[in-house]
């Protein structure tokens, strides 16, 4: 179960490498997540094509929008089940705090932000298991 998501880390780390060669496609419309007091969190299904590994990825990608009058901050907890199972609960690693100033936007990509950054599936490749929920914890701190 670990070695999987050390395996999807280590995958989105090295992809970071090759970040010139990374093609991004949204797929379909963005879904809102959270949205509470001028801050919202949403997710953008995308596909993320590594041109030198011949790679197809893809991933829900997560932007934190905050339009209040006030700094923000929030502690976010990920939980994600692929194939039914959660890999990821009672993890810390997939506890995250985010500080979001106001009017500032901050958004997952294909090669940079992890912790924006959701594993979806793998097309073709030897990651096998698929993304069938994913539910977010969001406590607002301040």
């Amino acid at each position: 179960m670990k070695l999987f998501f050390s395996f999807v880390v280590i995958s989105i780390a090295s992809t970071s490498i090759f970040a010139q060669n990374i093609k991004s496609t949204p797929i379909g419309t963005p879904e809102i997540l959270y949205n509470e007091n001028g801050v919202t969190i949403s997710s953008q299904m995308t596909e993320c094509y590594n041109k030198d590994r011949k790679e197809t990825m893809n991933f829900k990608l997560l932007s934190i929008v905050n339009n209040s009058t006030t700094p923000a901050t929030l502690k976010v907890r990920c939980d994600s089940y692929y194939d039914g199972k959660c890999y990821t609960c009672e993890n810390d690693e997939y506890t995250f705090t985010f500080n979001i100033a106001v009017n500032e936007t901050k958004s997952g990509t294909c090669d940079s932000n992890p912790s924006l950054q959701v594993f979806y599936s793998m097309k073709d490749g030897y990651i096998k298991e698929v993304l069938t929920d994913f539910k977010m914890n969001v406590v607002r701190l301040h």
